[in-house]
């Protein structure tokens, strides 16, 4: 089934195609008054109703699958009825009628040409033509990829731009190889000079469709690769951008079957490019010179050109192969390769940025030689043997740099190193993985996860020190694989059989907030400007007076002031809240607050108290409690009696409060006009960094 549709896919897309860009070749080409332009014009003529009728056929066996995959009845493909549900009710059938309306518009068109174009002419006739054409190419982009991924308007935009630019430059080449074969026969000096003039206005046309084509398609496969659509690094941080934007795009190309298929395009394009310019720089320029035999030129440009066009039909099956194959976006990936380039691993490790500057400069210095060597050219005698060894250096300095780059930014990778979880970054996801790593890892990681459990001794290799900054060095997935498999050349066991797959991602989130709250040490009252950097976990409340709501919610709207209180050490301080609360409204600010673990949950204020969800929430945060003075005596942290986050309207923590803390300098948050000028200057800042992921990467 999934052959045959694809199939009919490309039968239908190269048909359209065609269609499109034989008219529009036929308008390059304008009026012929020789022998062979009328055959050419012709057989181009004589060819599209059979196009449109294919046109017509493969739709209708395309509507008979869909019926059968929507239904999920095989049968269906062979019952009105479904047919009709899905003409009726569906954007597809909609869709569908609207192209094949159009395409009976064009085959009456074509049956009727002859009193039409001694009417109207054939400039009129052919104009009408491409304009059919082109509206059942382009209603193609309302039932594909482009019209399901947002943001919709630039999607749509990119594809019917992608689109019209292949048929215009590939739909054309069956019509410029049967007017070659006919000029390289030789037999209408006329037809020569005339389609000469056609290959050169052609050859305009496809340089400005594969340019169309190349950043239509980067545009379509950076949305549907799922990569950042906004700067994802703060905007004086440009190659943690860079890097990250680079690495979310490219990754999905071996990662995904949809990536696959694209890079497979990518690949057969380049064969094509290189065909089309020996044909633009090799035989065009001998076509009408004296000096060269123009039936030589002309077979060398009708051989090249065929072969142009078979690899174009291969890039037109994976093409379609595409439309039905779901983008990367939304696939699940799995890393073909033992090893991934990561900047944010190896940049800061001893002697790599000289080791990559080096390499660099030495691969840069191989490509100048290389160029240099190349443009001089070549030069008889001894001196062609000085060029040959020029060209053997610059080519072993360009590879070996580029190899020890890739050395030197290459990290291990597994299978699942960039794989996706539905399991949110929030606190119920945490709690539960705080629980498992109790119950699975605490007697050999500690209690502190240092790496100093009770059974550390006896094991062959030291348990990771999940403390240590590496462990934010590492992908979600990668953890994910040590939880599954084990982590090679260590004694930790795969718990593949003791978790689900859900339970070792609470593992991933709790362990990813474990090495943020150690992160998380260096926070105080006073917010560092311009520096978010600490996205908390999310958490779903209930509100005393029933209210259900995320944190979340706030991004983009308020500020938080989120308060976790024990009573009765926090009797006075949240009555100063209370009062306070009018002018904290007043600056954009919502107060949440939440009982500390054992704490009565009944204070009477004006603003929120978490009631369901208080438990997980407060048991994820103290995991934020540490700092540098006391980094904590277990996993969780010893519950403090009060403690405070200032978190901007973007999401990210941006200050903690600690009353008992001795590192806090003077009042603190006491100072009620000190909190205030906090608040007053996170709220002054524009957005640095998009809001923090809902799931860990």
């Amino acid at each position: 089934m999934e052959f045959l549709g694809t199939a009919l896919r490309w039968l239908q897309l190269t048909s359209g195609l065609v269609l499109f860009g034989s008219f529009s070749l036929l308008l390059l080409a304008g009026s012929g008054r020789s022998p062979d332009a009328a055959r050419w014009r012709g057989a181009v003529l004589a060819a599209a109703p059979w196009l449109v009728a294919l046109l017509l056929a493969t739709a209708a066996g395309l509507l008979m699958l869909q019926a059968a995959s929507v239904s999920g009845r095989g049968e269906a493909a062979f019952q009105w009825s479904e047919w009709a549900r899905l003409l009726e009710r569906t954007r597809y059938g909609a869709v569908w009628q609207v192209r094949q309306a159009t395409a009976l518009v064009l085959l009456l068109l074509l049956l009727g040409r002859g009193p039409l174009i001694a009417r109207f002419g054939e400039r009129v006739v052919d104009v009408a033509l491409l304009t059919l054409a082109l509206a059942i190419n382009a209603a193609a982009v309302f039932t594909g990829h482009g019209a399901a991924t947002e943001p919709l308007w630039l999607a749509g935009a990119g594809h019917a731009v992608h689109l019209l630019a292949a048929g215009a430059w590939a739909g054309g080449l069956p019509a410029l190889v049967y007017g070659l074969y006919l000029a390289a026969r030789g037999r209408d000096p006329l037809f020569r000079q005339m389609f000469f003039g056609v290959v050169r206005r052609f050859s305009v046309l496809a340089t400005v469709c594969v340019a169309l084509i190349v950043a239509s398609g980067i545009l379509i496969a950076y949305l549907q690769f799922g990569a950042p659509t906004r700067w994802p690094a703060r905007t004086d941080d440009i190659l943690g951008g860079l890097t990250t934007v680079l690495e979310r795009s490219l990754t999905p190309l071996l990662a995904t079957p949809f990536g696959l298929q694209v890079l497979a395009k990518v690949v057969l394009l380049v064969p094509v490019l290189l065909v089309a310019a020996r044909v633009r720089w090799v035989w065009m320029p001998r076509m009408d010179k004296a000096a060269f035999e123009p039936g030589l030129a002309w077979r060398g440009a009708s051989s090249l050109v065929r072969v142009e066009l078979g690899v174009v039909l291969l890039i037109l099956l994976f093409a379609a192969g595409l439309t039905g194959t779901l983008p990367a976006a939304h696939a699940q990936m799995v890393w073909p390769l033992p090893f991934r380039l990561s900047f944010a691993a190896t940049w800061d490790q001893p002697g790599v940025a000289t080791t990559v500057v080096g390499a660099s400069l030495l691969a840069l210095g191989g490509l100048a030689l290389l160029m240099y060597t190349l443009v001089s050219g070549a030069r008889v005698g001894a001196a062609s043997g000085g060029r040959r060894i020029r060209l053997g250096a610059a080519v072993l300095a360009i590879v070996a740099g580029l190899a020890i780059d890739l050395s030197a930014l290459s990290v291990v990778a597994y299978p699942d190193t960039y794989r996706r979880t539905d399991v949110s970054y929030n606190a119920v996801s945490v709690t539960r993985g705080a629980a498992l790593f109790s119950q699975h890892c605490m007697a050999c990681h500690g209690e502190l996860g240092k790496g100093d459990g009770p059974q550390a001794a006896r094991l062959p290799t030291k348990p990771a020190d999940l403390t240590a900054p590496h462990t934010a060095l590492h992908t979600a997935g990668d953890i994910f694989w040590w939880l599954t498999h084990g982590k090679p050349q260590t004694a930790m066991p795969g718990f593949a059989q003791e978790m689900r797959d859900e339970e070792r991602w609470d593992m991933v989130n709790f362990l990813r907030a474990f090495s943020a709250g150690f992160q998380a040490r260096i926070l105080t009252p006073q917010v560092v400007p311009g520096r978010p950097w600490l996205g908390p976990p999310d958490f779903d409340f209930l509100t005393r007076s029933g209210l259900a709501a995320a944190l979340k919610e706030y991004r983009e709207r308020k500020s938080v002031l989120l308060v976790f209180y024990s009573q009765p050490f926090s009797a006075q301080r949240l009555a100063e809240l209370a009062r306070l609360y009018p002018r904290l409204q007043s600056s954009g600010t919502e107060v949440i607050t939440i009982a500390l673990p054992g704490a009565p949950s009944s204070p009477s204020v004006p603003f929120s108290v978490v009631t369901d969800g208080a438990q997980e929430a407060a048991t994820a945060y103290l995991l934020f409690r540490r700092t540098l003075r006391d980094p904590g005596k277990t996993v969780l942290g010893e519950p403090p009696s009060h403690m405070e986050f200032l978190i901007d309207r973007f999401g990210y923590v941006r200050a903690r409060w600690l009353p008992q803390d001795e590192e806090g300098a003077g009042e603190g948050w006491r100072d009620m006009q000190f909190l205030l000028d906090q608040i007053e200057r996170i709220n002054r800042e524009p957005k640095i960094l998009p809001p923090p992921d809902d799931h860990v990467h």
